[in-house]
């Protein structure tokens, strides 16, 4: 449905799926579920906005969480190609907290971090704010950390981060596709999944045309200013350390909560660079700015319910049905606004 919607607003044929991007020329728009890498490719395909809607990375770990924070210093262990330079770019921008690529790393990352108060621990391919575990002990680190899989840490890292209290997400991003770009920021809304875990259930978007600084026109709040700040360091920081990234849609998910002292603090969580839950409002704001030239500002939403919702006669639905990892879900968008 999304991508229906996409090739009816930039006027393009809906093709066949693809199951290897190898088989994409240069005429065809690439909606990939996932990141692109690079060492997994042999394509000499150059991507752009004009044919690609997502991300192409060099290394597979540069597409997770892992690139949000430093090593426990210069000589642990890491993946080829990894940048120590990001986490030194990102500053405040990032909360408290280390990306370890082996069980003795992560141990010592947590113990460190575990001198000021409780510590996350998160798996870096988890999505939807699963596989994160808070632990207040060296006892419960270690056997934390015990149960990860080590070829998995050895490949893509475990991050350790501070745990903040009273939390809210918000969504910053851009998106740059067929000539047209939009940046948008807005929060993140929770529900409850078929065991009982609170997850993912959509995003309410405000958004603008153009880039990340058209949005400081709208009159957000100063938390809001603040996370929209982070997602540009983290954004500028990603690409200076990684210069072969080709990025069309970059979206950052920016927590706001209390930490253990009690003192307020706001930084990137994670990075998205493929098709994601926010996307199905990024093409509703789209398609409002393509029927309204004269429109500045849209507010479009997704909405995410683990079971079979019935939805207003405005809204979009783009899957209504029986998920197979997780069960019957509804998934829609709205304009409010």
């Amino acid at each position: 449905m999304l991508v229906s919607r996409l090739a009816r607003l930039l006027r393009l044929p809906v093709v066949d799926v693809v199951e290897d991007a190898e088989d994409v020329g240069h005429d065809v728009l690439l909606v990939p579920r996932d990141t692109l890498v690079g060492e997994d490719m042999t394509s000499r395909t150059v991507f752009t906005s004009s044919n690609l809607l997502g991300g192409r990375v060099p290394h597979r770990f540069i597409a997770t969480k892992a690139i949000t924070h430093g090593l426990i210093d210069r000589s642990a262990t890491c993946p080829a190609g990894w940048s120590n330079t990001m986490a030194e770019r990102l500053g405040d921008a990032a909360l408290d907290g280390y990306t370890a690529f082996s069980i003795a790393d992560a141990i010592e990352a947590g113990r460190r971090l575990l001198e000021t108060g409780p510590v996350r621990v998160k798996d870096v391919l988890a999505k939807a704010g699963l596989g994160q575990t808070v632990v207040e002990t060296p006892e419960a680190l270690v056997a934390v950390i015990a149960d990860q899989d080590e070829a998995q840490i050895a490949a893509f890292g475990v991050v350790l981060e501070e745990n903040l209290l009273g939390v809210e997400t918000y969504s910053v991003g851009t998106l740059s596709v067929g000539g047209l770009r939009i940046s948008y920021v807005g929060d993140q809304r929770e529900t409850t999944d078929h065991r009982g875990r609170e997850v993912y259930g959509g995003s309410r978007l405000r958004c603008v045309r153009g880039d990340l600084d058209r949005l400081t026109h709208l009159g957000l709040t100063p938390e809001a200013v603040e996370a929209v700040r982070c997602a540009a360091v983290f954004d500028d920081a990603a690409q200076r350390a990684y210069p072969d990234l080709v990025l069309t849609r970059r979206n950052y998910d920016v927590l706001a909560g209390k930490d253990a002292r009690g003192r307020r603090r706001v930084g990137v969580l994670e990075q998205s660079w493929r098709v994601g839950g926010a996307t199905g409002a990024e093409i509703a704001a789209l398609e409002a700015f393509a029927a309204s030239p004269a429109l500045t500002s849209v507010e479009t939403a997704t909405v995410e319910v683990y079971g079979l919702a019935d939805v207003g006669p405005e809204d979009v639905v783009y899957f209504r049905g029986e998920d197979p990892k997780v069960g019957p879900m509804t998934k829609y968008v709205t304009r409010t606004a």
